[in-house]
């Protein structure tokens, strides 16, 4: 007759606060929190770390609240950035407008001049008492690109000028202006062979 033996398989288990360490895949249940966990395994066998893994049931706690609020914070500091650079982007928008809106008025010259190295000279000369010049000039592998605002009196005896450039190196072209009473000039100084491309806004 045959025997048969019915056995009993039951898992560690105890209080939360007193759960062992658990053996690779060893369950482990914590009577008083209703929580299981699993051993992790060695870091010989591959395991990352050490300890117990917890195998979600419906009593596991998820502390949801601490990233929530971090992602939360990381998310408020990009918007705070998107809206700086919205606030750049709109700045030189209304900067571009105005320009159209002063280049719309007036008449448009264009022209390339090569500068011989170690030279000095006078580029062009304007006869309008207020313009924009947008030009951009290379040496060799080095750009720069610049615009310089201009206006003098009828007398020729003052003239105010502005120039902003943004370049890839340092170039050594000196632009400067000069006026008489018919018009303004467009100087310059280099050491270096240049190549220019100039556009003249003609505003008055």
């Amino acid at each position: 007759m045959a025997i048969v033996q019915i056995s009993k398989i039951q898992q560690r288990r105890g209080l939360q606060q007193d759960l062992p360490q658990l053996a690779s895949g060893e369950l482990g249940w914590s009577i008083d929190a209703r929580r299981l966990y699993i051993g992790n395994g060695t870091v010989e066998e591959g395991s990352p770390q050490e300890g117990r893994t917890e195998i979600l049931t419906q009593f596991s706690i998820l502390n949801f609240s601490s990233a929530f609020t971090a992602n939360i914070d990381a998310l408020q500091a990009n918007v705070i950035i998107l809206q700086s650079n919205v606030n750049s982007i709109n700045s030189q928008i209304v900067t571009i407008n105005e320009e159209l809106a002063a280049l719309s008025s007036g008449s448009t010259t264009s022209n390339v001049a090569v500068l011989s190295a170690a030279s000095s000279g006078t580029v062009v000369g304007i006869r309008a008492n207020n313009a924009v010049i947008n030009y951009s000039l290379s040496q060799g592998a080095k750009h720069r690109s610049g615009i310089i605002k201009y206006s003098f009196n009828s007398a020729g005896s003052r003239v105010m000028y502005d120039e902003d450039y943004n370049e890839t190196a340092t170039t050594d072209t000196i632009f400067t202006m000069s006026a008489n009473s018919t018009h303004a000039a467009l100087n310059y100084s280099t050491t270096t062979a240049t190549n220019l491309l100039y556009r003249i806004q003609s505003l008055t």
